[in-house]
């Protein structure tokens, strides 16, 4: 299945020796959607001037003020760093549909690095700088670590997020949203049925313009955005099976029944019960079921990723630090 390339920030030391040691660091799921995503690459820390290698920097609270210090606390690079974000959000917004930031950077960290109080001791955790103006300046994509995406939900969310917001970027005409809308109904379904119903009657009105666009834009972050849960998923599961209902045979019946119970009690997973309901709308010709993005929301060569390299690799970070 051809799909558009979602446009994705990454941060450098993924590719480039870009670290405060000069050393970079390996991600097997960065490496594996660079064949899927166009990157934007970036270091805020090399961008704001600092060599490679160099003394490290961290996040301090002083006087309930968050900055960005040398270990000695001797040069300030909080107005920098903010400076340097601002302006980079002005270049990307509206043209990417998703970050990969480095977890636990003093630049890039979401929420995981060391925060160090006035005394020079870590006091809690919190968001690197450049992440944290990206996080709040840019709510409408998604932005994850590559630790985060170690997580096989978070990293779902995050893969259905990125190619189904660059395929909407790329809608120009009515007849595009409404096929865009038609083909990710279950998927949609599955995330926030109230959402995906609202969307649904907007698609369905007289007219198409910016505005459309952008109020059906808005709806579709925040529903890429609802956590998927079970209970949604087998709602979702039990209507696409709807459509066959009247054209199976019984034995069919009990058996997808059985297999939508072992789903609820985690003994199949979720790709067991979309094959058998996809072989049935190759069967019975549904083209309609058979074209839904359910069945692949992204690339299937992405789900085949080994994290135990990524995994390691953060534990001799850990070690190290």
């Amino acid at each position: 299945m051809n799909m558009p390339k979602p446009k994705i920030v990454v941060s450098r030391c993924f590719f480039e020796h870009t670290r405060y040691d000069g050393g970079i660091i390996s991600s097997e799921i960065v490496k594996k959607l660079e064949k899927y995503c166009e990157f934007v690459r970036v270091c805020p820390e090399v961008e704001i001037g600092l060599p490679i290698p160099r003394e490290p920097i961290d996040v301090f609270l002083i006087n309930n003020e968050l900055k960005l210090l040398n270990k000695a606390r001797t040069v300030d690079l909080t107005n920098k760093m903010y400076n340097f974000a601002d302006g980079f959000l002005e270049n990307v917004k509206g043209i990417i549909d998703g970050m990969i930031l480095k977890s636990k950077s003093p630049s890039c960290g979401l929420n995981d690095a060391k925060l160090y109080g006035e005394n020079g001791r870590v006091v809690s955790k919190t968001a690197g700088l450049f992440a944290k103006t990206m996080v709040e300046k840019l709510p409408e994509i998604a932005i994850e670590s590559e630790m985060r995406l170690t997580n096989d939900k978070i990293r779902f969310e995050f893969f259905t997020f990125i190619f189904k917001h660059v395929e909407f970027r790329s809608i120009k005409s009515k007849n595009e949203l409404i096929e865009f809308h038609s083909k990710n109904k279950y998927l949609f379904l599955a995330k926030n049925e109230k959402i995906m119903r609202d969307m649904g009657r907007l698609v369905a009105q007289k007219g198409f313009n910016n505005e459309t666009l952008k109020e059906y834009h808005s709806m579709l972050v925040k529903l890429l955005k609802t956590p998927i849960k079970r209970s949604k998923i087998i709602n979702m599961l039990l209507h696409v099976y709807g459509h066959f209902k009247d054209i199976i045979n019984l034995e069919e019946k009990a058996y997808f029944m059985d297999l939508i119970e072992d789903y609820k009690n985690g003994i199949v997973n979720l790709q067991s019960v979309l094959s058998v309901l996809k072989s049935w709308a190759i069967r019975h010709s549904e083209s309609y079921i058979k074209n839904q993005s359910l069945f692949e929301p992204y690339p299937r060569e992405l789900d085949a990723i080994d994290l135990r390299a990524d995994i390691k690799n953060e534990e001799r970070l850990e070690e190290k630090n």
